[in-house]
């Protein structure tokens, strides 16, 4: 249960995710999860790195002198939730382009590397939903696409090669606080991708069904530094959905919407009393900002090649965080704010399905 809590709160870190552009673009789709608790986003513009794509063939990445080893499988587009409609026209603008190098001469994987800049994070969920139509419909550009799919894909193969290596090092590091040192510096670098979270869980869901706590424990260090070290490059509105979506506690929760949506009216000393301040100071997230993370996260998780079991439950997990904000944005401010908030969330809730 714990491993799968771990992979689920990395799940919308994969969706949209604050790991910088540097590593991210030309991995596959995102892999199936297990399902659980929790999952936080990091919603930016850069392109998804997704982690199980290249994985077609059963690939093992074991860790040299370690008994963990990571099985990686493609995702089932068959059980996926739904691409949301506005991803079509970038995809079909991306995929124009490269038929477009490869019709002037290019080599399929030379012109996949070079429009991998400008590929969004729905493109290769896309790209598999279109092999499946044309394969159904045996369509003349069935050889393309696939084609196109496997130069992705051996770029995912690439991608995880590189995460496996990286845990490597970084579990050679010796001792914590030089193994943090490193973690930072490869986040400061941008180059750790998803498909590092995603080597990074198959190596702890191994530990757990081995029985290696230490090296669990290890792990799952890396896993919450990881998180750590992002929620301080994301903006606040999302650090703060990210904070909300790993807190099991809900009065606590609602403690940390109200420190952050709430204007600051006073100061408090170091002897614990409060000083009031002539101007309140602006909350750090204001509704509006909090409103448009939430809808950008829910429409990436609807959006991503997984489960639906496991689709529905995380845009629950937020629909629930939407509603404690909702409440503490009706207690501190006005009728407009409160109604720009409710309309900012009700399309994209709408959209979500329910759990029966």
């Amino acid at each position: 249960a714990m491993v799968s809590a771990v992979w689920k709160r990395s799940l919308l870190l994969v969706a949209g995710t604050a790991l910088g552009v540097n590593g991210l673009q030309g991995a596959g789709a995102t892999a199936a999860a297990s399902t659980s608790r929790h999952a936080h986003a990091f919603a930016a513009p850069a392109a998804l790195s997704g982690v199980a794509a290249a994985c077609t063939a059963g690939m093992q990445y074991r860790l040299p002198g370690s008994p963990v080893c990571l099985r990686s499988s493609t995702p089932r587009m068959s059980d996926a939730a739904p691409a949301v409609a506005s991803e079509s026209t970038a995809f079909d603008r991306s995929l124009a382009a490269i038929l477009l190098a490869i019709e002037q001469g290019a080599e399929v994987d030379a012109a996949v590397q070079q429009l991998l800049p400008q590929l969004d994070e729905m493109f290769i969920p896309t790209l598999a939903s279109r092999i499946d139509a044309a394969t159904a419909n045996n369509a003349d550009e069935l050889p393309q696409l696939s084609a196109i799919m496997a130069a992705l894909q051996q770029s995912s193969q690439q991608r995880f090669e590189r995460a496996r290596d990286q845990l490597q090092t970084l579990l050679a590091a010796g001792e914590i606080n030089k193994m943090d040192s490193q973690l930072c510096g490869l986040i400061r670098k941008d180059e750790l991708d998803a498909g590092f979270l995603y080597v990074l869980f198959k190596n702890m869901e191994d530990c757990q069904k081995s029985g290696d706590e230490a090296t669990l424990r290890v792990l799952s260090h890396l896993h919450t530094r990881v998180q750590e070290e992002l929620e301080k490059k994301a903006e606040p509105a999302l650090a703060l959905l990210h904070k909300l979506t790993r807190t099991d506690d809900a009065p606590l929760r609602g403690r940390i919407l109200r420190h952050h949506l709430v204007p600051q009216t006073s100061v408090r000393l170091p002897d614990g009393s409060e000083l009031p301040l002539d101007k309140p100071k602006a909350a750090q997230v204001s509704p509006s900002a909090f409103a448009d993370a939430v809808a950008s996260a829910v429409d990436k998780v609807l959006a991503m090649p997984l489960d639906r079991s496991l689709i529905l439950s995380t845009t629950e997990e937020i629909r629930q965080i939407a509603k404690e904000a909702r409440v503490v944005v009706s207690e501190t401010y006005d009728a407009d704010v409160l109604e720009e908030f409710t309309e900012g969330l009700t399309p994209v809730f709408a959209r979500a399905p329910r759990l029966e």
